[in-house]
């Protein structure tokens, strides 16, 4: 499964999430903002991935 976040923003973002919800493989659950659909998904920033990302790297190399 993938998930997508589109914010609707902009009249090409609506037009895009009105196409998606006619794609037969596709379902389209509708938050009220960003923060909650990221918060429900477990989202993290891109300095937290990247801070857990070097962390494991540091780790491995110690190990080997």
């Amino acid at each position: 499964m993938t998930t997508i976040i589109i914010e609707e923003n902009s009249p090409q973002a609506k037009q895009l999430l009105e196409y998606i919800k006619t794609l037969p493989f596709a379902t389209v659950i509708e938050k009220k903002s960003f923060q909650e659909a990221a918060a429900e998904c477990n989202a993290v920033s891109v300095d937290e991935f990247f801070d857990e990302l070097n962390n494991g790297i540091r780790k491995r190399l110690k190990n080997a």
